[in-house]
């Protein structure tokens, strides 16, 4: 099917420019303002883009019509191409629930680690049946996928594309995992992108009043904007999967696939959103720990950790601006947190054997905090290393997320070891875009240690 005449596709794209939309209006009403005429400009784009409601087609709304059309007399022709292709149409599958599986019991090995909920073995069960069909070859699950709705369509070019999309079952499993484990994406903003770069509206200063004379004439003053740009970069999870596939263990091979590519996904974002340095191996990011101007920086007087003085983090939190104290986190390894803040909340005294046994809570001076796997965990000396984060994340980076969940496979990549190649992709962006200045701190401030 041509791309332009995919319904998803099209359904896909006018959901974006409307979570465009929607993300410029909640940014006015967040901040009580009208929007900018380039706001306003843009808002008139994308609604000529989608074009008029479905009653009179036109845009993409007319690109819609065409597509659903051309479906639906493909679907009549019973035309049978050369590979089956994997369409997310919900309206048109069975919900898990409905979906009847073999006896569970016989069909996982472990616990499930990537699907929850009521439906969650059901749901694996379509991710694995979906991972040995589509992926695999396997005539089975082909047949039970088809029988089932997953298959939506057939599409010779699939073999040419090389991947296919996966069920909504499985990216949303990868999607909720990622974001359970990854602790940027919990800390930064997130938005939707619409194309592989967009720009985003920023305030850079605001209205200034002025005490006006008797008669005098009023100082004018302008509200400043500039923008933030996103660029999405492909990330990519390679995971390396045995060819003996037991029938029996069609739930674990969909859960541990969604769990693989999801943790992966959640660690490259955390790196590159923590401590990239603007190399092409954090996709060009410069993280949080690397971005902040000298403003936004307190200086220790030591080397590591454990030598760490109350008073340096009662520094950063004064050196925190105001704005900035609704949602603010301590950002730490948990190696780092227990060498210095629990060893000072330790010292203070005034505990009991209840205290001691049940642990501290996860808080120091009044903030919680939030034990960051991929941060700084070195418990020796280290000169000039920006080791701890206090502050809003979510106003001093932004993360976009410009598409879904592909997946490929190759049987050559490790064809020795008798191993599949699995490769998950997706699209995101990440920019820190409030460092502070050299004098000032902005909504983040981190801890470096000693130069000497």
């Amino acid at each position: 099917m041509p791309k332009a005449l995919n319904p998803k596709a099209i359904k896909e794209q006018i959901g974006d420019l409307l979570n465009e939309i929607e993300a410029i209006n909640a940014m006015a009403t967040d901040e009580d303002r009208e929007l900018t005429e380039d706001e306003n400009a843009r808002c008139d784009e994308v609604f000529a883009q989608i074009g008029e409601d479905e009653e009179k087609p036109s845009g993409l709304y007319a690109d819609l019509a065409r597509a659903e059309k051309f479906e639906s007399y493909l679907a009549k022709s019973k035309k049978v191409d050369k590979a089956p292709v994997f369409q997310d149409k919900s309206i048109d599958r069975p919900r898990a629930s409905s979906i009847v599986i073999p006896q569970v019991n016989n069909y996982r090995y472990n616990k499930l680690k990537a699907f929850k909920g009521p439906d969650a073995e059901k749901e694996a069960y379509i991710a694995g049946r979906f991972f040995a069909g589509a992926l695999l070859g396997h005539a089975d699950s082909n047949q039970w996928c088809r029988e089932n709705g997953i298959y939506a369509a057939q599409n010779e070019t699939a073999n040419q594309l090389g991947g296919v999309l996966v069920p909504q079952e499985l990216e949303r499993a990868i999607i909720d995992l990622r974001e359970e484990r990854g602790t940027f994406r919990k800390a930064a903003k997130v938005v939707p992108m619409s194309s592989d770069s967009m720009v985003i509206p920023r305030r850079a200063s605001g209205v200034t009043a002025y005490y006006a004379g008797e008669g005098a004439a009023i100082t004018a003053s302008d509200k400043e904007w500039d923008s933030v740009e996103l660029v999405a970069r492909k990330v990519a999870a390679l995971v390396k999967y045995s060819t003996e596939l037991a029938e029996d263990a069609i739930i674990s091979i969909g859960d541990d696939l969604a769990a693989e590519i999801a943790y992966a996904f959640a660690d490259k974002e955390d790196e590159a959103g923590w401590n990239g340095t603007g190399a092409a191996s954090y996709g060009g990011t410069v993280g949080v720990m690397n971005a902040m101007n000298a403003g936004s920086i307190v200086t220790s007087a030591e080397q590591q950790f454990s030598a760490f003085i109350l008073s340096e983090f009662e520094s950063m939190v004064g050196k925190l601006p105001q704005y900035a104290e609704n949602g603010a986190k301590w950002y730490i390894s948990k190696p780092g947190f227990w060498a210095s803040m629990g060893n000072l909340a330790d010292a203070v005294g005034g505990n009991t054997t209840s205290h001691i046994a049940g642990g501290p809570e996860l808080s120091f001076l009044g903030y919680p905090v939030e034990l960051v796997p991929v941060l700084n965990s070195t418990l020796t000396d280290q000169t000039s290393i920006n080791v701890v984060a206090f502050g809003n994340v979510a106003m001093a980076a932004t993360l976009g997320n410009r598409r879904g969940v592909s997946v490929k496979v190759s049987e050559e990549a490790y064809f020795a070891n008798d191993q599949l190649a699995i490769k998950g992709t997706t699209r995101t962006a990440i920019n820190v875009h409030e460092k502070g200045t050299s004098t000032a701190a902005g909504p983040v401030v981190v801890l470096q240690t000693a130069a000497s």
